[in-house]
Formats: structure tokens, C-alpha cells, sequence
């Protein structure tokens, strides 16, 4: 038998190289906006420059407005209004069976919604609502395969409403596209919410599944200069071997199609042009800014203290076990009292809203490194395309001061909030990056001039 040493070492046939990639998916994005290209959004409606939050707020008084965009989206509306037909990406995506993930506040605006999809589809759409907190991944993946079958034998078309179904473990081939109806997110859901369409298999109508669609519609293009598909672009260049984002992201993108709308028609984005937008410091700090994630930082009792101005001590709980970081705030026992329910109720509201505010403090604390991270750099007069680099030489030359006055906090702070991955190091360094070459791109010009 080939031992493992061996199987890696030899080279493959040409079909065993066919073989490893035949089960891949390959995702094709739909950025669409409303009125296409922005000196077009001018035609645009005032009710519908807004955002998913917005209209999902009060779904039943935003109804009208839903069910034209929804029906723009499935190809289905049959008014005259041009940038609602312009929506319509039917001959791209088929769209037999659809998982939305719409960023509604609470159940009761989730069912409003399944409403409207009802009323806006018809009898030709199955639509259902799944949700994590009321069954389990795999409980409702079996559900899910029971309505397709349904569909199946009914010849009629499958949508799946959800705001957090998108584990591993919820994985149905046959869903073929994938709508994001909601404005922002972490990088890491998304992408989970957009895995749910890259499941191999079978489709709809029994053939290899090749291709998936992710479909994600901004509201305001004139407000909203990056949206989840670009969130999800970035997340995945991460993932790429390199010291910096722009090569991983110049990489993904040659194993992606992306396409937008305008004119009445759906093109192709030019992916160089894609790919400077999205490297461009601005944008990346915008990106940067809604990628922070607290959750790493929140077991750190002193940065916290730090980021937040809540001191977090160490506290034995009565087991004899230590409770660190954020949790050890919210034991607050009474010896020998029997605490009502009432009571407990009240401190456990006590206990959640204080954990809200503190990653709201310290979440507030990571964007403001993103944000300043190029004056940091400057305050190294750009020396170095690496962050942790630039943080060493700034302390060196005795500047840390001036690192205080930006973020409050020391360069080793910042250094540790970056490893812990408070704020992502190849984000950092590709903006402060971009940033350099800008600067040396007028340094340039300037004694080309002179």
C-alpha cells in the first residue's frame, strides 16, 4: 500500500487532478445596486435610498417597497419602474431554490417578512422560515430536504428565510443562490452565510452542481462604498499565504466571476479595477473598521481594562474554578440567600447589558486603530509596509507618545491586540501599504516636475 511520505511526493495523472477539483463550486457574485451606476441613482425613488435595517425595522409599514424589491430580485415584477427591473439577474441565477438571509430584529418582523415573500412570489414559491434558536443545523437541514422534495413533486420553486442558519452542519446542495438582504456584517458570518450555496451535489433539477450565485443588493450606492460581497473578498484573501492582503486578494478573485448592474443589463466588473478599489487604503479601512472583532480581546482582563475603562478581575467561582476575562463581571453571588427568579432574571439583564457595553466600548476602541493606522505609520515617516514593524521602530526612536495621542493605547497594546486578532495584521499592513505607495507616487511626481 502507498504510504502517506509517498502519495504526497509522486506526481498525479492528469484525471486524478480532474478528480481532486470535480466536487468544487464555483460562486458567481451579483453586486447589484439600485439605479445601476450612481449618476443614475438620481431616478431612484427617495423611499428606497435607505437601508436593509431600515426597512426591516417595520417590514408590515415598508411592505410596498419590500415587495417591489423582491420581486425585481426573482424576476417577477412587471411594472415600468427601470431600476427595479434592472434587477432582475434570472437568466444568470435560476434561482429554483434560494436561501435569504435577511437582517430582520426580531421574530416578529421575520414573519412579517415570510409574508410578504409569500405575497410577493405566489403559488409558483414555497417559502419558509428556518431559525437556529428553534431547532438544531441538522434538524433543519432534514426539514429543508423535505420541502425541496415537495417542491419537487409540486413543480413549484423553494425560498429559505433565515438570519442565522448557516452552520457547517445546514448544508443543501440544491440551494443554487444565495440573497444577502442585509448592509454589513463580521467577515466570518458572511462568509458562512454564503457557504451555505457552495455545498457540492446534486441541484434542483438532479445534474453536478458547478456553479452557485450570491446575490446582494445595496440600497444607497452613493452612501455605502463597500458591501458583504466585498467583506467576503477580503475574508478569503486572508486566508491566502502572503504578508499582505492585496496579492490574496488578487488571487481570489481569479477563481470568482463578479458581475453588476446598469444600462438594463448585467456585465462583468473589470477585476483590476475591482481589485485597486478594494486595495485602496479608504476602503480597506472601511472594511477594516467593520472586521474588528472584541470577542478575541474580551478573556484579556487588562486590555480590557484598557480598551474599555471597566476593570475585569480574576474570581474564583464556588467550584473552585476561575473565571477570567469578562465573565468574572457578572459573578455576584449572595451567600446564603436563595435568590428569586425575579432576581436572578433582573441580574442576568444587569449581567448581559454591562458585557454589551463593554464589547461595544472595546469594538469602538479596535475601528479607532483602523482608523488611525496611517497616521501612525506616518509618524514613522512610512519606513515600513508592516505594522508590527512600524509599532517596534516608532518605540525605539521614543515616539510612543504620539501613538497615545492617536488610539489611546501604547504600541505594544496594539501589537498584542493584532496577534490576538482584535484587528487583522495583513489588513493593516496592506493599508498602510497602499498608503506608502500613494506618498512615494508624489514624491515622484514632484521631482519629475522639479
Amino acid at each position: 500500500m502507498e504510504n502517506y511520505i509517498d502519495k504526497i511526493k509522486r506526481k498525479y495523472t492528469l484525471q486524478e487532478s480532474k478528480d481532486s477539483v470535480k466536487n468544487i463550486v464555483k460562486p458567481t457574485f451579483l453586486r447589484l445596486s439600485l439605479g445601476g451606476v450612481i449618476e443614475k441613482f438620481d431616478s431612484v425613488s427617495d423611499d428606497y435610498k435607505t437601508d436593509w435595517s431600515k426597512l426591516f425595522f417595520s417590514v408590515n409599514k415598508n411592505k410596498n417597497i419590500l415587495k417591489n424589491l423582491i420581486k425585481g430580485l426573482f424576476g417577477t415584477y412587471g411594472g415600468s419602474v427601470e431600476y427595479l427591473i434592472d434587477l432582475d439577474t434570472t437568466e444568470m441565477s435560476p434561482k429554483d431554490v434560494t436561501m435569504v438571509f435577511a437582517g430582520t430584529r426580531d421574530k416578529k418582523q421575520q414573519n412579517a417578512l415570510v409574508k410578504v415573500f409569500k405575497e410577493s412570489l405566489g403559488k409558483e414559491y414555497i417559502v419558509e422560515l428556518f431559525n437556529g434558536d428553534e431547532t438544531t443545523n441538522r434538524e433543519a437541514e432534514e426539514l429543508a430536504k423535505g420541502v425541496v422534495a415537495n417542491a419537487k413533486r409540486e413543480g413549484k420553486k423553494v425560498v429559505f428565510i433565515s438570519k442565522n442558519m448557516a452552520s457547517r452542519s445546514f448544508s443543501i446542495s440544491e440551494i443554487d443562490t444565495v440573497l444577502l438582504m442585509f448592509d454589513r456584517g463580521s467577515f466570518a458570518t458572511i462568509s458562512q452565510k454564503i457557504s451555505r450555496v457552495l455545498t457540492p451535489g446534486k441541484t434542483y433539477h438532479g445534474d453536478e452542481k458547478t456553479d452557485a450565485y450570491v446575490i446582494s443588493l445595496s440600497l444607497d450606492p452613493n452612501r455605502e462604498e463597500v458591501n458583504p460581497i466585498d467583506e467576503y473578498i477580503v475574508y478569503e484573501s486572508e486566508k491566502v499565504d502572503t504578508n499582505e492582503l492585496s496579492d490574496g486578494i488578487k488571487r481570489v478573485l481569479q477563481s470568482v466571476n463578479i458581475f453588476t448592474n446598469g444600462d438594463g443589463v448585467i456585465t462583468p466588473i473589470i477585476m483590476d479595477e475591482y481589485a485597486d478599489k478594494l486595495i485602496s487604503s479608504s476602503s480597506l479601512i472601511k472594511l477594516g473598521k467593520s472586521s474588528t472583532n472584541p470577542d478575541t480581546i474580551i478573556q484579556d482582563g487588562e486590555l480590557v481594562e484598557l480598551m474599555s475603562g471597566i476593570v475585569v478581575s480574576d474570581t474564583n467561582s464556588d467550584d473552585g474554578t476561575t473565571i477570567e476575562g469578562i465573565d468574572s463581571t457578572s459573578v455576584n453571588k449572595t451567600k446564603g440567600e436563595e435568590k428569586t427568579e425575579k432576581e436572578k432574571k433582573k441580574e442576568e439583564d444587569k449581567e448581559k447589558k454591562q458585557e454589551q457595553n463593554i464589547r461595544q466600548k472595546i469594538k469602538e476602541q479596535l475601528e479607532s486603530i483602523v482608523d488611525n493606522i496611517v497616521e501612525i505609520s506616518e509618524i514613522n515617516n512610512c519606513k515600513s509596509n508592516d505594522i508590527i514593524e512600524t509599532l517596534d521602530m516608532i518605540k525605539e526612536k521614543g515616539l510612543e507618545e504620539e501613538v497615545v495621542f492617536e488610539v489611546d493605547m501604547g504600541c505594544e497594546s496594539i501589537k498584542k491586540v493584532i496577534l490576538l486578532g482584535g484587528v487583522s495584521h495583513k489588513l493593516l499592513n496592506t493599508i498602510i501599504t497602499s498608503y506608502n505607495n500613494y506618498e512615494n507616487s508624489l514624491v515622484s511626481d514632484d521631482l519629475l516636475v522639479n
